[in-house]
Order: C-alpha cells, then sequence, then structure tokens
C-alpha cells in the first residue's frame, strides 16, 4: 500500500505542477512577446538549447546514484548509502567548476559556430555566461534531489518547482515591464536558484533522509567506479535524447534563421508540456519498479509494468490526437496572430508524440533492469542520424522537414529496439510486446482520430476562435470518454477510483461505466 500511495501522491503532485508549467507557458509566452522582439525571443530559445547539453556534464551521475540509493536505503547502518551521498556531493561540486569554465571560456565560440548576428553576439555571450553560473550553482545541490527520489518523494521536488515557476512568472514581469529586455530572465531565475536548495535540504532533514551519524561511510574508488560505471551507460543515453529533442532549435537557427527558431520554440510548447503529461504516470511508478526489481518480484513486475505500456500509450494517442487538432488554432490565438503554424507540423508532432509513447516505457526499463547493453546506443544512434538528417537537408522542406525526418528516425530505431528489449527481459515473443500489450492502444486510436478528422473537416469554415473552442471541446469531453472506456487498464481504473475521494471516485466510476 505504501508504494501505492507514494505512487499516487508523486503523480498528482506531478501533474499538478505540470498545470503550472502550462498556467506559466499560456502567461509567459504573450508578455514575452509583448516586451522582446521576436529575435531576442528565438536567441533566448537557442541559448536555453545549448545550456541543456551542459546538463550531459553530469555523465549520468544524478541518475545512477539516485537509482543505487533506492538499493541501499533500507540498510544504512553498512554505511553504503552514506557513501553514495557523499561521493554525489563532491561529485556534483566538480561538475559545478567545469561548467563554469566551459561557459567562461567557450561562449564566445559558440556564438560562432551558431552564426549568431554580430548585433546579438556580445548579449548572447554574456548571458551564457550568467545562465552558465546559474546551472553550476545547481549542479552543486543535486544530491539533495537524488535522496528525494530514492525515497519515492518527488511530490516535494514537484512543489519546489511549482513555486519557481510562480515566482519567475512574477519576476519576469516585473522586469520586462521595467525595461531589463532579454537579461530579465536571469534575474528572475537567480531568485529560485537560491531559494530551491534551502528547501530541499530542510525536507530532506526533516524527514530523515540524510545519512545519520555513523552512516556516512568513506569516499572510494570502488563506490565511484560502481556509480560513473553505471552513469555512463546513463550518460550516453542521455546524450541520445538530448540532440532528439533539443537540437530542433540549433538546426533551425542555423539554417533558417533566429525568428524561425522563435516560431519553433512557441508552435512545439504544447508538445513540450505534452510529453511530460503522457510520461509522468511511468516517472512515478519508477520507484516502485526499482523496489520490484531490487526485491525480485518479477510476476508483480511483469504485470505492473504491462499496465504502464498501455496506459503511457493511450496518453501517447489521447494527447498526440489533441495537440493535432488544437495546436495551429491555439497558437493563432494565443500569439495574437504574430507566429504562423501549420496544421501539418501538427499533424507530425502528434504522430511524434505518439511514437515516443510507444517507445519509452521499452527504452527506459533498463533503468530499472540496469542492464543497459546496446539499448544506450540507441538513443544517440537515433539523434545522430536526425542532426545528420537535418543538416543534409539544410532547411529544404522547413520545419515539417524537420518533424518528418525525427518521426522515421524514431521508428527506425528507438521504436523497434524498444519492443525487443522489453521482450527478451520477460521472456515473451517480440510480436506479443508489439501488438498484444499495446492494443488497446491501437484501437483507441482506430475510434478517436476518425472523429478528430470528422470535427476538423467540419468546422474547417468557422472563425479560428470558434473552432478553436469546438475542438478543445470535442478532444476532451468526448476523447477523455474514450480513453477511460478502451485506452486505460482496467486494473489500474479500479485503483484509481478506490484511492480518489469518493464525489470524484463517483464521476470518474459513471465515466467509465456509465448506466
Amino acid at each position: 500500500m505504501s508504494r501505492l500511495r507514494n505512487f499516487s501522491r508523486n503523480l498528482a503532485t506531478s501533474y499538478l505542477q505540470l498545470g503550472v508549467n502550462i498556467i506559466y507557458s499560456l502567461v509567459s509566452i504573450p508578455l514575452i512577446l509583448h516586451w522582446l522582439p521576436k529575435a531576442e525571443f528565438g536567441l533566448w530559445a537557442v541559448l536555453v538549447q545549448l545550456m541543456g547539453y551542459l546538463s550531459l556534464l553530469d555523465l549520468g551521475m544524478t541518475g545512477a546514484v539516485a537509482r543505487l540509493l533506492v538499493d541501499h536505503k533500507d540498510e544504512r547502518a553498512n554505511g553504503n548509502y552514506g557513501s553514495l551521498v557523499k561521493t554525489a556531493i563532491f561529485v556534483s561540486f566538480a561538475q559545478g567548476l567545469i561548467i563554469l569554465a566551459i561557459v567562461s571560456l567557450g561562449s564566445p565560440l559558440l556564438a560562432s559556430l551558431m552564426k549568431i548576428p554580430a548585433e546579438h553576439a556580445h548579449t548572447f555571450i554574456l548571458l551564457m555566461q550568467l545562465q552558465g553560473l546559474i546551472v553550476a550553482f545547481n549542479f552543486s545541490f543535486r544530491p539533495l534531489g537524488m535522496m528525494l527520489y530514492a525515497h519515492q518523494r518527488t511530490d516535494i521536488q514537484s512543489f519546489n518547482d511549482m513555486f519557481n515557476l510562480s515566482a519567475q512568472l512574477g519576476l519576469l514581469v516585473l522586469f520586462l515591464s521595467n525595461g531589463c529586455g532579454i537579461y530579465s530572465f536571469i534575474y528572475a531565475n537567480v531568485f529560485t536558484t537560491l531559494i530551491s536548495p534551502l528547501y530541499m535540504y530542510w525536507n530532506c532533514r526533516r524527514l530523515g533522509f540524510l545519512p545519520r551519524s555513523g552512516e556516512w561511510g568513506n569516499v572510494s574508488w570502488k563506490i565511484f567506479a560502481e556509480v560513473f560505471n553505471y552513469g555512463k551507460d546513463i550518460f550516453i543515453m542521455g546524450l541520445g535524447v538530448q540532440l532528439i529533442m533539443a537540437s530542433q532549435v540549433i538546426v533551425i537557427s542555423r539554417n533558417l534563421g533566429l525568428e524561425l527558431a522563435a516560431a519553433w520554440s512557441i508552435g512545439t510548447k504544447i508538445f513540450n508540456l505534452f510529453s511530460p503529461l503522457m510520461c509522468r504516470p511511468y516517472g512515478a511508478a519508477l520507484p516502485g519498479l526499482y523496489e520490484m526489481a531490487a526485491r525480485g518480484e518479477k510476476e508483480r513486475l511483469y504485470k505492473r509494468f504491462k499496465e504502464m505500456v498501455i496506459l503511457t500509450g493511450s496518453l501517447g494517442v489521447f494527447l498526440g490526437v489533441c495537440l493535432a487538432l488544437c495546436n495551429s488554432l491555439f497558437v493563432t490565438v494565443w500569439t495574437a496572430g504574430k507566429i504562423n503554424w501549420s496544421h501539418w507540423n501538427d499533424i507530425f508532432l502528434g504522430l511524434w508524440l505518439f511514437f515516443s509513447a510507444l517507445q519509452t516505457t521499452h527504452i527506459n526499463f533498463v533503468n530499472v533492469s540496469k542492464q543497459y547493453a546496446g539499448a544506450r546506443f540507441v538513443y544517440l544512434l537515433e539523434g545522430t542520424c536526425f542532426v545528420l538528417v537535418a543538416l543534409l537537408l539544410g532547411g529544404r522542406g522547413g520545419l515539417a522537414g524537420i518533424l518528418v525526418a525525427s518521426n522515421i528516425c524514431q521508428l527506425l530505431f528507438s521504436c523497434q529496439y524498444g519492443f525487443r528489449l522489453s521482450s527478451r527481459y520477460f521472456q515473451c515473443s517480440w510480436k506479443e510486446v508489439a501488438f498484444q500489450w499495446t492494443s488497446p492502444c491501437f484501437k483507441f486510436a482506430g475510434v478517436f482520430a476518425p472523429v478528430a478528422i470528422i470535427v476538423w473537416l467540419s468546422t474547417v469554415n468557422l472563425p479560428v476562435i470558434w473552432r478553436l473552442m469546438i475542438h478543445g471541446a470535442v478532444a476532451g469531453m468526448l476523447g477523455g470518454f474514450i480513453f477511460l472506456k478502451l485506452g486505460f487498464p482496467p486494473k489500474m481504473l479500479l485503483e484509481a477510483e478506490a484511492r480518489l475521494p469518493r464525489p470524484a471516485a463517483r464521476i470518474l466510476q459513471f465515466l467509465a461505466h456509465p448506466i
């Protein structure tokens, strides 16, 4: 019951945090476009993507330590838990110093490689150095989040993120309205960067997650080697994910200019919000799956993992169709027509979301099994292939060409390999994993997608705002109903009904089992 309670709490707060993130995006983008030129917003979008690559200097240590802490958190007296925490502290501090050195010395070179226009080059370099200082500071306090994750208290991290987003929005408005321009992002980030570690430390101390006296152990080469050997596989996978998900803005800015980079950043905002929405249940379930694997509960692990595959795939269908139905209309209304976004882009984004849902549970199951083998290279091969294809296209095909390349690479690499990975671990056929496990997802898609097409065609002559309202209502209400009927694993639905407050449980029961 404690696993289910932790899963429910972590999932609920993660969705609440995502809701705050959505509000932040909905409010901040129009404000930013009001005070900043599109080229400057594109400059910040490029910088954010580049700074994301600095997270790779973590070398997989964060994920490795968090995963290994799960194995040792029940036996803290032998000092292994404390040794892992102490190792993480030293390594995180060293990584922060490395990041600081890289951004201080390498930002002029990056400005040149990214072909930043001369009038923006100085601003870009200064922004990167300031943001690098913030990222380096954050790195030094990552062990606090590792301990919270290992003890299945990611809800605390979610509350911290909610506070940060709320504070940043208020500060962003304050600084933008006072003429601070693009530096407003930096000023807003500084405040939350200083507050967050205090909140995280207080909770780790309050809940007893910090090693107590006599439990700290020693930093040893053996512990470091164990973390590094595990972390290098996470690093290779993380590099691939970064190439797949965070290289588009860089490619677009080089080939198509800063304004189209800004258009991509805004047009894919809902996609970037939907992606974690799709993955949240699996992410909340992972600490529990780790425990099942560590304790040898393979039958329970099989059943729960299969349910998560169905749930994640069905969420990919639901969110992918919703995005294809609503996103271009939403962007037009949201930006008051300042950003042009093709409906074809949304169709390819919806497919990308669905394909991501099919593979993400299988590929990332290696974090549970700790059997990385060839899986560590799949994302890297996929990301490298995508970047090469996108650069060879040189902007031909525009934004749609970028999206088509992403979808094809994902099908060829991570989708098919992920199915084979799970079939080997659970000793079942590839066809069972690829088709039988996901059959509820395809049934759901077979019903919901035609409904979306009919709605789109029947409203094509209406004003944009009316079309958006109708599409949103159909996608949310009718799509949600079909999702509960066809896409939600029955056992998990019963668990949800049992955990929800009685009024909410009755509503869910009525929707899923109408009289």
